[in-house]
């Protein structure tokens, strides 16, 4: 995994630097932030895996090659960009207001890339007006998401749900003087992003079924079901699709599909590529994994006993 592994010490830095800056954050707010970043910080084993929030600004060194403490600067970026927008899911997705002790912090987060970005591009720069174009993008996405299907309707619209992580692949174009790639490169970190979308909704539909959010698994299975909306889709019914009738197989040709119209982008972003095949391998391995899961079952109690203790 050298789309990771060339990068950990960066990302070391990356993080450390993020933990200095919140330490500096008025009480509460700096043990809060700690706390709240520890659940990302890509240093610990628990952290949760948000691989393209912080490499993509050096993934992007493949075609746009910066110095590396600007590279490190637009990742440190992208990371108070993630805490931020974290927040914003959170108070977004909770039905009561047990984060709303979360908004000062949030707008410390803030502050943080912007006064970053500030340093890197003037008032003039057409970087601001991509950034203002990011903003418009997530606000529509994450308001309209839950009645508009993006899945088969617009799947863009699902990668604009986290549109602000491309502030750092379009700086790195801009500051190289390469905008005539931006709209390739945005393609390509899109298509990224909905696969992803695809695999975090793949291990969180249970719990989306339960709180009623949109689910790219479940609205891809209504739809292979043929199901009206006022068809109620049972956790019987999905597990049936998913463990019996090999429904991962229709869910992970659409994968492969994007792997492939990723590929036609020819966009040089080799690292981000190799990234986007172990999603893509990913969903395959659950696949294969239940079949063989399956297949041992069938074979008798005694017979899956002894496979899964070995």
């Amino acid at each position: 995994m050298d789309w990771l592994d060339a990068h950990k010490q960066d990302l070391h830095d990356v993080f450390a630097q993020t933990k200095q800056i919140v330490s500096t954050f008025p009480a509460p707010l700096d043990q809060l932030g700690l706390a709240y970043l520890a659940k990302f910080d890509a240093r610990k084993e628990e952290g949760a895996n948000n691989y393209i929030c912080y490499l993509l600004p050096f993934w992007m060194k493949d075609i746009a090659e910066l110095p590396p403490e600007t590279t490190k600067k637009l990742s440190l970026a992208n990371v108070f960009v993630m805490l931020y927008y974290f927040i914003q899911d959170d108070i977004m997705d909770s039905a009561k207001s047990e984060h709303r002790e979360k908004l000062p912090l949030a707008n410390l987060f803030h502050v943080q890339f912007l006064a970053i970005y500030r340093s890197m591009f003037p008032s003039h720069s057409p970087f601001w007006h991509y950034y203002d174009t990011y903003i418009h993008e997530w606000s529509e996405a994450v308001t309209n998401e839950q009645h508009a299907d993006y899945f088969h309707t617009d799947r863009k619209q699902l990668a604009r749900k986290a549109s602000p992580i491309k502030n750092a692949s379009t700086a790195a174009l801009l500051l190289t003087k390469q905008a005539d790639q931006i709209p390739a490169v945005t393609a390509a970190v899109e298509q990224v992003l909905v696969t992803l979308q695809m695999l975090d909704d793949w291990a969180d539909w249970e719990e989306n079924l339960e709180d009623g959010s949109y689910n790219c698994l479940l609205a891809s299975m209504r739809k292979h079901m043929h199901l009206s909306e006022e068809n109620t889709l049972t956790v019987d019914m999905i597990k049936d699709q998913l463990y019996v009738k090999d429904f991962l197989d229709t869910y992970g040709q659409i994968a492969t599909a994007h792997h492939d119209h990723l590929l036609g982008l020819q966009t040089s972003l080799s690292q981000m590529t190799r990234f986007h095949e172990l999603l893509v391998k990913n969903i395959q391995t659950v696949n294969q994994e239940i079949k063989e899961k399956r297949k041992k079952l069938a074979s008798g109690g005694f017979y899956y006993f002894l496979s899964e203790s070995r």
